[in-house]
């Protein structure tokens, strides 16, 4: 399968492709817990919110949406945000050293 992977983005750098009976498919990725750290940002969710605009805002790459959904336990992607409900938004920093490696 050709599929171009951005190590520092893309969330496919902690999975594995594997076959089994002829068809390809991405394990579930290994992501390093994130720490929690007093610069983490709390993020009340507006109605206009997606994962790729707080990613954007916040990290200044909308790619990184993926680590946002994982440091807030969201099983389904895209996750739904519901306006009101707050989310942890990592400290940058910890991003970098624990994630995009």
């Amino acid at each position: 399968m050709g599929v171009m992977i951005e190590r520092g983005t893309s969330r496919l750098a902690h999975s594995m492709l594997v076959s089994a009976d002829g068809i390809e498919f991405w394990t579930r990725p290994d992501i390093a817990e994130i720490p929690y750290s007093d610069k983490d940002i709390i993020h009340e969710v507006e109605s206009s919110d997606r994962m790729d605009i707080l990613a954007k805002k916040y990290y200044k790459r909308e790619k990184l949406w993926w680590v946002i959904a994982h440091a807030n336990n969201f099983k389904d992607l895209p996750p739904e945000l519901t306006p009101g409900i707050r989310i942890r938004i990592p400290d940058p920093f910890l991003v970098r050293k624990y994630v995009l490696v």
